[in-house]
């Protein structure tokens, strides 16, 4: 079983994204990005990974809300590098889907192909399936439709994520979930404030947002 202390360490590190500043349909609330038809849809139209997508992100846990960013600092056509607080986390892309990276090796993949309700693939320790199609969600950055749920569930201990992708966007919503008395229970909360898309501003007021979390890692 997974002591207690790493399962906190990694709730604490799972999305913190070390930026300067971000910007794009935050708090101004501008207007989502064109919806793709649902049908059309692919791993790489729910999280963009090209040069200059930056998100900031509300986290809440242990009733505090901290800043928690993210920036993608490098992409070659099968890889991208994204700023996490100290760390820098890698992800392969490819025609499957986006899967987390350590050097030469593939792990888990974050979303697969194809985008259907139910499909499943194979995690470490679990198994993650796209839990629901078309969603509207509205966040602080604003409102998105035509969301796509994928929830990863794993074992020892019990533990599920859910993340909320919103098309051309990236995620929007991730949420931890740990067994507590038998039943899963939220303890983690990110929702999405704002964004930068390549070649846009930054947005400068982020700066006096509260305290930062340290690098918020993919939960596993």
């Amino acid at each position: 079983m997974m002591p207690k202390v790493v399962l906190a360490r990694r709730v604490s590190t799972l999305l913190g994204f070390a930026l300067a500043a971000c910007a794009g349909c935050g708090t101004s609330g501008v207007a989502p990005a064109p919806a793709i038809p649902r049908a059309a849809l692919a791993a790489a139209d729910l999280y963009p990974l090209d040069l200059g997508w930056k998100w900031a992100y509300d986290l809440e846990k242990d009733g505090q809300t901290m800043l928690a960013m993210y920036a993608v600092l490098e992409r070659s056509p099968d890889t991208a590098v994204v700023q996490a607080g100290e760390d820098r986390l890698m992800y392969a892309i490819s025609a499957e889907g986006i899967a987390q990276k350590d050097g030469p090796r593939v792990g888990d993949f974050v979303v697969k192909n194809p985008i259907r309700a139910g499909a499943e693939w194979p995690v470490a320790g679990g198994r993650a399936r796209i839990a629901a199609l078309g969603q509207s969600v509205t966040v602080t950055a604003g409102k998105f439709e035509d969301c796509v749920v994928v929830e990863t569930t794993r074992a020892d201990p019990v533990r599920a994520v859910r993340t909320t992708f919103a098309p051309g966007i990236g995620p929007v919503v991730i949420e931890l979930q740990i067994a507590v008395g038998g039943e899963l229970t939220t303890v983690t909360r990110a929702t999405l404030r704002a964004l930068t898309k390549p070649g846009q501003d930054p947005l400068a007021d982020l700066e006096g947002f509260g305290p930062r979390a340290a690098g918020f890692r993919t939960l596993r």
